[in-house]
């Protein structure tokens, strides 16, 4: 049996044999193959051996840092697409460290050498008073330990910085100083990243530092979107405001050396809606020397943008509202303001003052607004109009007549009124003028003795049922993560231990009953409409930023029903009579506007403290218009008033015209449409 030799033996044999026969040309490629052959061994054996050392040491001194790149976040819109929080390009400034290392190195050797001296005229001064030369372990004490170069490295940095920083300051108009603390931070856990000396310059400050110091070695201006409510303080509650936080949310990487400045919502639609208005954060990498500073960077991760909310809200009218509390009520009020859409639940305008600029959330407040927004009496964070419990007062009498009509009342039965009531041995005093009252007078002039007298034949249970009918005591369910639920008694609670006199209280809206000013306005939306308690909607759209993209819009329906109160058109229509009347005839005339028939009703509560003193009131005046047809509902209470039809009655007159004003421009403009 015979063995076959390798193909490369074959090869070289007959490589061989051909050189053999003494050819130039065959010599010559040969030649060239063996040369080229030597290259190739020699550069291997260069990287591999020679040069190994030095490529490890390349790659232990190099690594990677990834930093969380925030998205930017969604707008927020009125009604009809006007923009009420956006994003606008912030202009920081920022030091870029890995430009000053060279610096930071000179600055060292400066101080070092200056040490050294210092330290041998020490020893020189030891020496001296010794009479002789120091011993080698005495000598040890005027040896530098690895603290003090370390201290002369931090002291070196600081002082290039802070020369840049001041430097930068000077060129751009605006005195700078360095925060050791924050940099000596940022120094030894975000060196990767730049160091900010300066947010938010204005476009002076951009221009004198591109006029002056751009392309200088450390210092650069960095583009940054920024939160920005262009309204200001209007409609800021409906808003909510952001707090800090870089965290990462579900369905994000969780691990990152770096995490850039990023925000969530806190309350509001800021923060009922947050997970759609933030967007999806991005990643980058970042190559690091040993030293950490940047060498290069790669974004394997873009940024998606959030979701545009579009809301209900309708911003002339919010302005108009807030105006009209402001002018009436000067600076320091303390009120709120609803206004729905009766056919379909709508909120549009949501008022509460006093409020706070959202911005400020942003860019930081002064020492005076942050002791403003601590004033335990003015509370500017709390949505009055939602997250506030309110004695109701008389505005509840509607609920009660509606209740006795609902059990038999006759509408026409009179009451005598001498001025007073008593319950068991308790007088209730009655603001109305004495007489005899039947519904419409009573709506009128609100008479407690009406009330609390008819309001008790009909029983305590039926006025509860009523209630439970508009849902007091219940979340409205908005997504603002600010509501209260309001107090109202269960028919368990009424049954066991409950007095006449909790009856009488709640007969005139007081005792055991509180509210918020938007379940008043959901209330009296569904007795303008006939007795439908709608869900009210905040909220019309979510929808992409790019709406040629791929996503879609989300749509919440209007008119989403909560409930039917159950009562009949004849009762409801005897209470539009009576609240009417009380408009253009009774307690609440200051809310009358030529063209328009108001019905409503005036309040005024009493404030009680824990050992059941008057400390203050709570006025009222709610409504609903047009009485023909009605379309709106608004709610207005204002604490520390006089009284509801004073007080309230006239800013509830202002919004009515606004909302005519806006009905005549929706006319004018559909009109021209047409033609």
């Amino acid at each position: 049996m015979f063995l076959r030799a390798p193909l490369w033996l074959k090869v070289n044999m007959l490589v061989f044999d051909e050189l053999k026969k003494n050819e130039p040309h065959l010599r010559l490629v040969a030649a060239m193959l063996l040369a080229g052959l030597f290259i190739l061994l020699a550069g291997l054996w260069w990287v591999q051996v020679v040069s190994s050392r030095d490529y490890q040491s390349h790659l232990e001194t190099q690594s990677y840092r990834t930093v969380r790149l925030p998205a930017a976040r969604g707008k927020i819109l009125d009604r009809e697409g006007r923009v009420l929080a956006e994003n606008h390009p912030s202009y920081d400034l920022s030091i870029y460290l890995d430009d000053l290392h060279e610096q930071f190195d000179a600055a060292y050797g400066r101080l070092l050498r200056a040490a050294r001296a210092a330290q041998k005229q020490n020893l020189a001064r030891a020496e001296k008073q010794l009479g002789r030369p120091l011993t080698k372990l005495e000598r040890r004490a005027f040896a530098f330990s690895s603290r003090q170069i370390q201290d002369l490295r931090d002291r070196a940095r600081l002082d290039v910085v802070g020369s840049v920083v001041a430097d930068v300051g000077q060129k751009i108009g605006q005195p700078l100083t360095l925060d050791p603390t924050v940099f000596q931070r940022h120094y030894a856990t975000r060196l990767a990243l730049p160091f900010p000396i300066l947010e938010n310059l204005d476009e002076q400050q951009v221009a004198r530092f591109e006029e002056n110091y751009s392309g200088n070695l450390g210092a650069e201006l960095e583009l940054e979107p920024a939160r920005y409510y262009p309204y200001t303080n209007t409609a800021s509650h409906v808003l909510g405001y952001l707090r800090r936080d870089d965290r990462s949310y579900e369905g994000e990487e969780s691990s990152f050396s770096y995490r850039l400045p990023d925000y969530r919502g806190v309350v509001g639609i800021e923060g009922g809606y947050d997970a759609q208005l933030r967007g999806r954060a991005g990643a980058e990498s970042v190559l690091v020397n040993n030293l950490g500073y940047r060498q290069s960077d790669n974004v394997w991760s873009q940024p998606e943008p959030g979701e545009n909310v579009m809301l209900t809200i309708n911003i002339d009218l919010q302005q108009a509202a807030e105006e009209s509390l402001l002018k009436h009520q000067g600076p320091d009020a303390r009120g709120a303001i609803v206004v729905i859409d009766v056919r379909n639940g709508d909120v549009l305008a949501l008022v509460s003052e006093p409020s706070v600029d959202p911005n400020c959330f942003i860019t930081g407040f002064s020492p005076q607004q942050l002791a403003w927004m601590n004033d335990p009496k003015l509370r500017p964070q709390i949505n009055r109009a939602t997250q506030q419990n309110y004695a109701p007062g008389s505005i509840f009498k509607p609920i009660v007549a509606l209740a006795c009509l609902q059990n038999g009342l006759n509408p026409n039965t009179l009451v005598d009124n001498p001025g007073y009531v008593y319950v068991g041995r308790r007088r209730v005093r009655d603001l109305a003028t004495p007489g005899k009252y039947d519904l419409k007078l009573a709506i009128m002039h609100s008479s407690n003795t009406y009330f609390i007298t008819v309001g008790m034949q009909a029983g305590i249970d039926a006025i509860i049922r009523m209630a439970q009918k508009f849902h007091f005591g219940e979340r409205t369910g908005l997504r603002t993560r600010q509501e209260t639920s309001g107090i109202l008694p269960t028919l368990d609670q009424v049954s066991h231990g409950w007095t006449d006199g909790d009856t009488a209280n709640l007969c005139i809206g007081q005792g055991d009953l509180s509210v918020t000013p938007m379940q008043m306005a959901m209330a009296y939306a569904a007795l303008a409409n006939g007795g439908t308690v709608f869900w009210p909607r905040l909220v019309a759209r979510i929808e992409p930023q790019d709406k040629n993209g791929p996503g879609k819009a989300t749509e919440f329906p209007a008119g989403l029903v909560r409930d039917h109160i159950g009562a009949s058109v004849h009762n409801i229509q005897l209470l539009h009579n009576a609240m009417l009347a009380e408009t253009e005839e009774g307690t609440g005339q200051a809310a009358q506007v030529p063209g328009l028939r108001i019905c409503g009703k005036t309040g005024t509560a009493q404030v009680m403290d824990e050992h059941n003193r008057e400390i203050g009131v709570t006025t009222w005046f709610a409504s609903f218009a047009p009485y023909e047809h009605p379309r709106y509902a608004v709610v207005v209470m204002v604490e520390g008033g006089t009284y509801g039809g004073t007080t309230c009655a006239p800013i509830a007159h202002d919004i009515y015209q606004e909302i005519m004003r806006e009905e005549t421009v929706t006319a004018t403009n559909v009109l021209a449409t047409a033609n």
